[in-house]
């Protein structure tokens, strides 16, 4: 059912970012509450109070719960990661309506409270009466989750039905990256050999299926498929000429014909893991943007990094910085992880310190708005070293540049109230892919997002200007190769994030 009710938001609104993390996770959700329906009564609940079963007018099936006329309330406590996102839902009918409360808390290894969030300011009604739903990434310490219904009306009488706390299982710890830390690190504007550039064999009326390389290659050292398993060979599948690879008759490549693809206006197109990798040395150079070492400007960061003391980072984006896209998430070949991950990692490997510690508070579906209003619970009450700012994907479509810019300089006035020796690293946004909408003003809010925090550049907050970056890379190769639909990267793409990143806090001469 929930499945059917995302796909028709998907097909009618062009909030997809919003609702797409929940869509992929969709088959994967487990549900980790116990008797949310009441039908075995109060079993695996703790009731205090005036809280009984009520049968006789329950509000679904042959049980409800009944907090009152006088007060109380039932919790649930479930020992929960804090990796993967979450919904809690609940039917909650009063007279007066309003009047039930459904409350999250967030508690940590030894159950102290983390973070809470509630349906007085946090949860969300649904249509229907008494429906309440919320999505939402735990505090990254969580260890366990406590639910809990109570009422904030002392005379009212509250009939509780369908509490339901779900996890969507993305990240699966087993799955690792098939290829070396070093080639995917390795970057792509640097030197004369380019790893596993992806490119989409395409075809169009009918035509054999061709893609494009960013530079003109020398000599191809290899070409596969997305999981990096099966091997292409020059001549038999493929021709080269100049920058193009094109299919022969009898390819095994796989490929995308234009008659795979929806047409027109917001059609959400899922192309990830249809591209293929190509390995090549080139002559060429890089003339588009590149990211520079920006250490000198974040001097707390680097001090920590050739001290090998103790770093907290702190991840705070969209589903981007979540990882949405990544072949780890969709657990497919060859299992590249997000790229704050590799980032991270790669870190640890420069600078040999391994009290490098990454903490990811990023939320699918979130703005700038949501970023501004939890970046006390989940960034501030971390007390970072250095935080990822990385918002504008879920913006573009109604928060104007100013109240982007706003939020963005709140978040940093938050983490710093706590920490006056925090220090940012800016994340731009990159550019969806053009095919998508074709209304300029979301185009234009991305270009005018990226001068904004531009603009916010002082001591201890700097920018990773994926949106010119990415701008660069779609002019020079055909942005569905870098995608893994229109608003997510893919691995390729990603390891440009990752790469950009950690040019920012390494030297060239320690690359």
């Amino acid at each position: 059912m929930i499945r059917k009710a995302l796909q028709l938001i998907l097909a009618t609104t062009p909030f997809v970012l919003v609702i797409q993390p929940l869509a992929f996770a969709a088959d994967r959700a487990r549900t980790v509450t116990v008797n949310g329906d009441f039908e075995n009564g109060l079993t695996s609940w703790k009731a205090t109070g005036d809280v009984s079963v009520e049968t006789s007018t329950p509000l679904e099936g042959h049980a409800s719960l009944r907090i009152g006329p006088g007060a109380g309330s039932v919790t649930q406590r479930i020992a929960v990661g804090s990796d993967n996102h979450m919904m809690v839902s609940a039917l909650i009918d009063s007279t007066p309506a309003g009047a039930g409360k459904l409350t999250v808390r967030f508690l940590d290894k030894d159950g102290r409270e983390l973070m809470t969030l509630d349906s007085l300011r946090d949860i969300k009604p649904g249509k229907q009466r008494g429906e309440l739903s919320d999505y939402f990434k735990p505090h990254p310490l969580t260890a366990s989750v406590e639910i809990e219904v109570s009422k904030n009306d002392p005379l009212a009488t509250v009939l509780v039905d369908q509490v339901k706390l779900e996890v969507y299982e993305e990240i699966d710890p087993a799955l690792k990256d098939t290829e070396e830390l070093s080639e995917m690190m390795r970057p792509f504007w640097k030197g004369n050999v380019v790893t596993n550039e992806a490119v989409l064999m395409f075809s169009q009326n009918g035509k054999p299926a061709s893609g494009t390389l960013m530079f003109q290659p020398t000599r191809i050292l290899s070409v596969t498929d997305y999981s990096t398993i099966t091997h292409y060979r020059e001549g038999v599948d493929f021709t080269t000429a100049g920058r193009s690879l094109t299919s022969t008759p009898n390819s095994r490549m796989t490929q995308v014909k234009d008659t795979d693809l929806l047409g027109g206006d917001l059609k959400w197109n899922i192309i990830g893991g249809k591209q293929v990798l190509v390995t090549y040395e080139h002559s060429d150079a890089w003339s588009g943007p590149a990211q520079s070492y920006v250490g000198a400007n974040l001097p707390n960061t680097m001090q920590k990094l050739s001290a090998h003391a103790p770093l907290k980072i702190v991840a705070y984006g969209d589903s981007i910085t979540f990882g949405i896209g990544s072949s780890q998430i969709f657990r497919i070949a060859p299992f590249q992880a997000p790229w704050i991950d590799l980032f991270t990692r790669q870190l640890q490997q420069v600078y040999r310190d391994t009290n490098i510690t990454l903490y990811n508070s990023s939320q699918s579906g979130a703005d700038s708005d949501w970023a501004k209003g939890m970046a006390q619970r989940m960034v501030a009450s971390l007390e970072p070293d250095l935080v990822v700012i990385a918002f504008g994907q879920n913006d573009f479509w109604s928060v104007s540049p100013d109240t982007f810019a706003g939020n963005v300089s709140s978040i940093i006035q938050t983490v710093r109230s706590g920490n006056p020796k925090a220090e940012f690293l800016l994340v731009s946004t990159m550019r969806f892919d053009p095919a998508y909408a074709a209304d300029n003003i979301y185009w234009d809010n991305v270009t005018e997002y990226d001068s904004k925090l531009r603009a916010l550049i002082g001591p201890g907050v700097q920018l990773i200007d994926m949106t010119a970056i990415s701008g660069a890379v779609f002019a020079a190769k055909a942005p569905k190769d870098c995608l893994n639909d229109p608003l997510h990267p893919n691995d390729y793409l990603s390891r440009w994030y990752a790469q950009s990143l950690t040019a920012a806090l390494v030297p060239a001469s320690q690359r």
